[in-house]
């Protein structure tokens, strides 16, 4: 679930989860999808388990061709159930090889081979009174998630009934008709407005806007104390830190999901916790507050 933040008047608000992916990144997922579609199908098209509905249609084995459900339309006399028998004493000698004797089902007198022949599938109902057991509550996947997300295309898809914490690497574009890298998501099933179907890209973006430099007049005296001159390699402006440090708290992000524009991640998490050390940032945002800036 998104984090919650905590506002002058003592209320809390629920925040956005946003994900970010750097362009190359989302690029390079892209040019992956196709391959592994192509082999997702070619997987597909070579399984041999059928399907419940395929099952329940009366769809014979995959693997050698004979009766799941139902018997053959032969007949239930004695001439009858002698050929039965006698196409199955043929069956198992051509599997004489696998070692694996045969099985049938109840009523069904057609046998398929242990190592060949896949069981049939389950129904649902016996899915769901296996699963009890094997998965407790606690346990059950939540997808009850809907994300808004941005296409390196630049267009924007609506994905419902996903992971609450992430998406898929790549989805499909309905503009494009073809796979497309994730650069943005944000999860939005806590957040959208009643009414509120728009798709398009502003819809996407935080509701975070960098310090102005009036904002930034009221608060840098705070932290430009701890600025001195050093050897090495330069520091990060302060300002993009705590413009980092904001924009993390009210988007709900981690610190590694930081856009690239704050700078390095790892940075602005260290210096963040300099800020919160050193009492600073507890001044910094209690001065923005006063100044009617939300935190």
């Amino acid at each position: 679930m998104p984090d919650s933040q905590q506002i002058p008047d003592g209320s809390s608000t629920a925040l956005p989860r946003v994900l970010h992916t750097s362009r190359s990144t989302a690029l390079l997922s892209e040019s992956w999808a196709p391959a592994e579609e192509a082999k997702r199908r070619e997987r597909a098209g070579n399984d041999r388990q059928l399907t419940y509905g395929a099952y329940a249609a009366g769809e014979p084995c995959r693997a050698c061709g004979r009766a799941l459900l139902g018997e053959p339309a032969l007949g239930t006399d004695e001439e009858s159930l002698a050929l039965i028998d006698a196409d199955n004493a043929e069956f198992r000698a051509e599997h004489k090889a696998c070692n694996m004797g045969v099985w049938r089902l109840e009523n069904n007198r057609v046998e398929h081979c242990h190592l060949c022949c896949p069981f049939p599938p389950l129904s649902p109902a016996q899915r769901d009174e296996l699963r009890q057991p094997l998965y407790p509550p606690s346990l059950h996947v939540d997808r009850s998630a809907t994300w808004r997300v941005e296409l390196t295309c630049q267009h924007v898809e609506t994905l419902a009934g996903h992971f609450p914490r992430n998406v898929e690497p790549t989805v499909q574009c309905t503009e494009c008709a073809v796979i497309r890298g994730v650069v943005k998501a944000v999860r939005i099933d806590d957040q959208a407005k009643d009414g509120d179907d728009s798709s398009d890209i502003e819809g996407l973006q935080s509701d975070y806007q960098r310090l102005t430099d009036e904002q930034w007049s009221w608060i840098k005296h705070i932290v430009h104390s701890e600025e001195s001159p050093r050897r090495g390699r330069p520091r990060t402006d302060v300002r993009t830190i705590v413009d980092a440090a904001l924009y993390k708290t009210r988007t709900g992000i981690k610190w590694r999901e930081l856009p690239t524009e704050f700078g390095a991640w790892q940075t602005a998490m260290h210096r963040h916790r300099q800020l919160i050390a050193s009492s600073q940032w507890d001044e910094i945002t209690r001065t923005l507050a006063e100044r009617d800036l939300p935190e």
